[in-house]
């Protein structure tokens, strides 16, 4: 595959549960950043050992999307889109698998520091869009090229993906990649290169997080755990299941 890469920035200070109440009395629980203080961090893609966007699909509670946050950074550089752009209550639309909607708001007037908080919600939301979409690896061997092309280019357009090919120097060699404008960039062109390899999807039957086998996966295609920590932890089940 092509190498996808990412220079990308993480708040220094991580990220904090805050539940912010609207004047109509419905509650919206954001991430609050320690501080507005970040950290650059370079993201490359070369093959589908580990990709980021399988740690964001795999988040089920506020706390491990919270985690993401910290260790990977926000999805957008600001956070804002036009419809966040608000004055006071916090509003926003699910159904934001689309760019322009964001997972976060505009702080009110008079709240706290200027660093963006991100609403939790949205974010899920944005996780269930694209965990969908590599689930349906799953079906995708028997669908024929023509569909998939159509598919995965609609998937391109609707997500408005932004990314720059270019020449990078790296180890005295020259290489072409392709450079992604944020991390909701950079994870929409993993989901477009697990299909291009053929990766399929499949859930660990220990732990049941969602990981990917075959091509440039480095597992093979009937692998059943994500982990050798989860394939050793089923045996000691299965044996003391036996001794009982």
């Amino acid at each position: 595959m092509i190498p996808i890469r990412l220079n990308w920035q993480l708040l220094t200070d991580g990220f904090e549960p805050v539940e912010f109440k609207n004047s109509n009395g419905s509650k919206v629980t954001i991430a609050e950043p320690g501080s507005a203080r970040t950290d650059p961090i370079l993201y490359e893609a070369i093959h589908l050992e580990d990709p980021v966007v399988l740690h964001f699909i795999n988040c089920e509670t506020d706390m491990e999307f919270i985690a993401f946050l910290a260790r990977f950074g926000t999805l957008e550089e600001t956070e804002i889109s036009k419809s966040d752009e608000i004055e006071g209550d916090i509003e926003y639309t699910l159904g934001s698998f689309q760019k322009p909607r964001s997972s976060g708001y505009r702080r009110p007037a008079g709240i706290g520091s200027n660093s963006v908080p991100v609403i939790l919600t949205v974010l899920r939301d944005r996780a269930l869009s694209l965990k969908a979409l590599i689930n349906a690896t799953r079906v995708a061997r028997h669908i024929d090229a023509k569909t998939k092309v159509r598919d995965l280019n609609e998937l391109m357009d609707s997500a408005e993906v932004i990314v720059h090919p270019c020449f990078v120097h790296s180890e005295g060699t020259m290489r072409f990649v392709l450079k992604a404008d944020t991390l909701w960039d950079f994870m929409v062109m993993e989901v477009a290169a697990i299909y291009e390899a053929g990766a399929v999807a499949t859930s660990c039957e220990h732990c049941r997080t969602i990981f990917l086998t075959g091509p440039l996966t480095g597992r093979r295609s009937h692998a059943k755990y994500c982990s050798d920590r989860c394939r050793v932890a089923a045996m000691r089940a299965r044996n003391s299941a036996k001794e009982g």
